[in-house]
Formats: structure tokens, C-alpha cells, sequence
């Protein structure tokens, strides 16, 4: 077949038909060498800010799918560590397990270095200490931390209390701290989420997967120890 020779006359007519090509196709100007156009003194020549104009929109669109794609990746290499930090706990045999893989392969799994469960006394339901994995908080402890109405607590810096993170406060800066309410009457209690570096969590992020990961949570305790009683 004979090849088409493409003159120079056909593409001006072409953009001449077509004024707005280059408003979807910017990327096309970066090859073309245009003249500077004699204005006369004092006159700008608009072609030349308009080309600039157009290319500096296009990498201002480079940046923002690049930032957003990256921003997908996140999310998803997140999502992908909540389900199988959700596993790790499902799979548990017992309060007991639950607890260790609560507080041994989930901060793995999530890059925290501290995961602490606290609940308050209720002579009725104890909830086991387990050696001391799970910490006993004063009645009203719950609400003097979180509030009457508050679920979650995002804490940026000064987040290592004793009475939480145990022995391990002192290394903890960050934090995020939801309540637990797996039984209908007592013992409340928190989960909190705890890391060395400052600035970790912070109250202007989303909180949905902390939700979801705490529900998981309640879903354990719930679980075990009602087979327990």
C-alpha cells in the first residue's frame, strides 16, 4: 500500500479545523519549536504565555496522578496489613492466644511497637490479666480518658501513660486509643495503639481502619470470654 505523505498544508488546515487540539494534547508542545512573535514595544506576546501556561498545567497533572497513585498504594499495602493483622487474631484458640496475638504478631504486622488492652475492675465479670498482658484500670477510668461520648482518642505526642502502655510508657510518644464496650454491662475498657515516633497519629487523620481493627478486637473479647463464663 502506498505510504500517504502528510504536507505541511494538511495539518494547518487540520488545526485550523481543530483550534482546541492542543488543550487535550499539551504534551505535544514540548516538541515544537514556536517562533517569539515582534509585538512592538511595550506589547507582550500572549502565544508564548499560553504555551507556558499549558505546559506548566500539564506537570501540575504529572504530579497529581503520580501523588495519587502513590496515595492508592498506601492504602492498599494498608488494607492488605489489616487483613492480615484481622486473621492473626481470628485464628486465636483462646482468651489467652488472643491476647498474645494481639500484643506479639499484630504490632509486627502494623509497624506499632505497642498494643495494650486495659479494662476496668468489675467484681462480677473480671476479665483475666493474663499474666499481666491485660492491664486493670480505676472504675471511670474509661470516660476520664475518653469522655462521655468520645470512641477514639488520636494522640500526637505525650501519649506513654503508665497506667495504659505499662513498663513500656516511657518509650511511647504516639498513640491512638479507642474504647471497648464488648459486654452490655461492665467492664469497659480501651485498646490502644502505641508507637516511638511523634507525630504518628495525629486527630486531622481518618480513623476508619482503627475502627474497624478495635471492632475486631471487641469481636475477640466478646467471643472468649463469654465461652468462659
Amino acid at each position: 500500500m502506498e505510504k500517504t505523505v502528510l504536507r505541511a498544508d494538511d495539518v494547518a488546515t487540520f488545526l485550523a479545523e481543530h483550534p482546541d487540539f492542543f488543550t487535550s494534547r499539551p504534551d505535544l508542545l514540548e516538541s515544537l519549536a514556536l517562533p517569539v512573535r515582534e509585538m512592538g514595544s511595550g506589547v507582550a506576546d500572549m502565544q508564548q504565555y499560553v504555551v507556558a501556561r499549558l505546559r506548566d498545567e500539564r506537570e501540575k497533572l504529572r504530579g497529581a496522578t503520580s501523588e495519587l497513585i502513590n496515595i492508592s498504594k498506601s492504602n492498599l499495602e494498608t488494607q492488605s496489613r489489616i487483613h492480615r493483622a484481622v486473621l492473626a487474631i481470628l485464628n486465636a484458640r483462646g482468651f489467652e492466644t488472643f491476647v498474645e496475638a494481639l500484643q506479639d504478631l499484630v504490632p509486627e504486622l502494623l509497624d506499632l511497637d505497642a498494643i495494650a488492652l486495659c479494662f476496668e475492675e468489675c467484681d462480677e465479670a473480671p476479665v483475666p490479666s493474663c499474666d499481666g498482658r491485660v492491664r486493670r484500670l480505676v472504675k471511670g477510668a474509661v470516660d476520664q480518658v475518653l469522655g462521655d461520648e468520645q470512641d477514639v482518642w488520636l494522640l500526637p505526642d505525650d501519649a506513654g501513660d503508665e497506667a495504659i502502655f505499662g513498663p513500656k510508657a516511657s518509650e511511647i510518644r504516639s498513640a491512638a486509643i479507642v474504647r471497648l464496650a464488648p459486654f452490655y454491662g461492665d467492664p469497659v475498657g480501651i485498646v490502644a495503639f502505641g508507637v516511638k515516633e511523634p507525630g504518628y497519629f495525629s486527630p486531622a487523620q481518618a480513623n476508619d481502619l482503627i475502627m474497624f481493627l478495635a471492632s475486631v478486637i471487641e469481636f475477640g473479647v466478646r467471643r472468649w470470654l463469654t465461652q468462659t463464663v
